[in-house]
């Protein structure tokens, strides 16, 4: 039993760190098309890899305060608040990229603050 506890812990924070790269990647490449995903050697690929390493740790405010919902009870409403802000993020982080990285930072920290309000007010109501 504590193999699979430990496995949640570690899925949790995989998808914590991830989500935001992930989906700033996903909406780059639906927007420039499949001819944007071919690199001409793995060397070319780090490269474009490396400005999304900036966007891993400004998904953790809006995954934590989901994750203080489902705690308190709310799992429909922690799924419902982490996609919704976490899809509009991404459009911002993707717009924020052109500002740096301190914009993405403080984008993604001021789009996770409904669902620490959110948190904040259920727990206090009851």
């Amino acid at each position: 039993m504590e193999e699979g506890n430990r496995f949640r812990g570690l899925g949790f924070w995989l998808l914590a760190l991830l989500w935001l790269p992930v989906g700033v990647a996903a909406q780059a490449a639906v927007r420039l098309g499949p001819s944007a995903v071919g690199f001409a050697d793995s060397g070319e690929a780090l490269a474009a890899l490396g400005p999304l390493a900036v966007t891993v740790p400004c998904g953790l405010p809006l995954a934590l305060g989901c994750r203080r919902l489902r705690r308190l009870g709310y799992r429909r409403g922690a799924w419902v608040a982490g996609i919704a802000l976490g899809a509009l993020t991404v459009w911002a982080s993707v717009l924020a990229g052109l500002l740096g990285p301190v914009a993405i930072a403080v984008s993604a920290g001021v789009l996770s603050l409904p669902a620490w309000g959110a948190w904040r007010w259920l727990a206090y109501r009851g």
